[in-house]
């Protein structure tokens, strides 16, 4: 006679990590092997497995859950009984067939209101607040200008959360944790962000005052980092094992992802392309050296470009549309075929391509993926960046670059993400040889500015 399956008991299925790992056997420890630690450890792994299939779907039923992840269906109706005392997961309706028990199954969703995650960028010219519902569907973003003194930001990012929840109706007591971005160095042991260049940013302990703040756990990376996680798992990159996702816009960097794996490097500074040397020009950058690629690539230094061509060529299109203070007018003169504006453009592809050539004979990646306001200019420097990289690459043939899906919302997307990987265990985890490696954690929806 067998035993009946208890949920402490049920050994857990083989689990792969989210970001891409392959299936692994969850690894054995002293205290895991014996005793009420072991028992708690593998209760918490089945529920981890059955609420993210749960999150994974519109709708399934205990059967089904019991089907997909391998634990008995005891086991299974035990952690949704739990799940729904909690408010995460609610009853729907039946099954339109039935099961081999001759009934239809009661299907199950999670609430998404029962959850609530925060997303922070501090960008160079804006600060972004985003707060996400259970699914990770983004329902508000409050915007305000972006402040120098990181004290000063801080200061101002309560009244900036109270905005965007209440514009989400999700109360701030649902609110789990906060992923938080900056482009600069972000020291991944300390949550010290080192050097943020273009806003001024030195030696500031970054996710201890948030946490302080807003009292909820904090995971704080660097901008391209989280850009590269957010385009890998719901943009141009998804499925993709291995790309590099390249910021271009008021500062330049890249985020990398080998295997499936985001790569920071030790401490956390892996990325930081803006501020390779391209060129021989004392050119200023940002960082107080000159020649770097930031210098010849942001958008600062594209506009200076134009309005010097401007300059140069009193009798071009792109002198009668000057000033140039935007980069729509430089690309609207070249594709009126503007010699000028066409050869700022040239340039630009070129430098650009100088600065990926590096990453394409170091990493050998299977993308490129190009953001930020420049980066996704328009498919004319998508065009003149490939071509240009045949010529400073060894070998780039096999390099799809392709722009960016997620539009200038990549960093505050994968912020949320990353907030709901700190507070949600399941999210890191899923039945082995079920779904795809890259996770679906809901629909972004339109994003309502106030």
């Amino acid at each position: 006679m067998s035993r009946p399956s208890d949920p402490d008991n049920d050994p857990p299925p083989s689990v792969a990590l989210r970001n891409g790992a392959g299936p692994t056997k969850p690894r054995a420890s002293k205290a895991a092997s014996t005793g009420k630690v072991g028992h708690q450890s593998m209760r918490q792994v089945n529920r981890s497995v059955v609420l993210d299939l749960i999150r994974a779907t519109d709708t399934i039923s205990r059967p089904e859950l019991a089907r997909r992840s391998g634990l008995t269906k005891p086991t299974v109706a035990a952690i949704v009984e739990d799940l729904m005392r909690e408010g995460i997961v609610r009853e729907l309706g039946y099954t339109d067939s039935a099961g081999a028990g001759g009934r239809p199954a009661r299907l199950l969703e999670l609430n998404p209101d029962a959850a609530a995650y925060l997303g922070v960028e501090f960008g160079v010219e804006r600060t972004l607040v985003a707060v996400a519902d259970g699914r990770g569907a983004i329902r508000s973003v409050v915007t305000s200008p972006a402040l120098k003194d990181p004290e000063r930001a801080l200061a101002a990012l309560p009244e900036l959360v109270a905005g965007a929840l209440k514009a989400s109706r999700l109360p701030r007591a649902r609110l789990q944790a906060v992923g938080a971005s900056v482009p600069g160095l972000v020291d991944q042991t300390t949550g010290m962000c080192k050097l943020a260049p273009n806003l001024g940013w030195k030696d500031f302990p970054l996710r201890s005052e948030l946490e302080r703040t807003l009292r909820r756990p904090v995971v704080v990376t660097n901008i391209t980092q989280t850009a590269a996680i957010a385009e890998g798992r719901l943009g141009a990159a998804r499925g993709v094992q291995s790309f590099v996702w390249i910021y271009l816009g008021s500062g330049v960097g890249a985020g990398i992802v080998l295997k499936g794996r985001p790569f920071t490097g030790m401490r956390g500074f892996a990325g930081e392309l803006g501020h390779c040397r391209i060129s021989d020009k004392d050119v200023p950058c940002g960082c107080g050296k000159s020649g770097h690629l930031e210098s010849f690539t942001s958008k600062t230094a594209v506009l200076e470009a134009a309005q010097r061509a401007a300059r140069e060529h009193p009798g071009s299109l792109l002198a009668a549309l000057a000033p140039i203070r935007e980069l729509p007018p430089l690309f609207e003169a070249a594709r009126a075929g503007d010699e000028a504006a066409n050869a700022v453009l040239a340039r630009l592809g070129d430098d650009i391509a100088k600065g990926v050539s590096y990453v394409v004979n170091v990493i050998d990646p299977q993308m490129i993926v190009l953001g930020g306001s420049v980066g996704t200019a328009g498919p004319a420097l998508l065009e003149l960046v490939t071509k240009a990289l045949l010529r400073h690459a060894l070998a780039p043939e096999a390099v799809r670059v392709v722009q960016s899906s997620l539009g200038d919302r990549a960093a505050l997307i994968g912020s949320v993400l990353l907030a709901m990987q700190i507070a949600v265990p399941s999210y890191r985890l899923v039945a082995a040889g079920e779904g795809s490696e890259t996770p679906t954690f809901g629909a972004f929806p339109t994003h309502s500015e106030s």
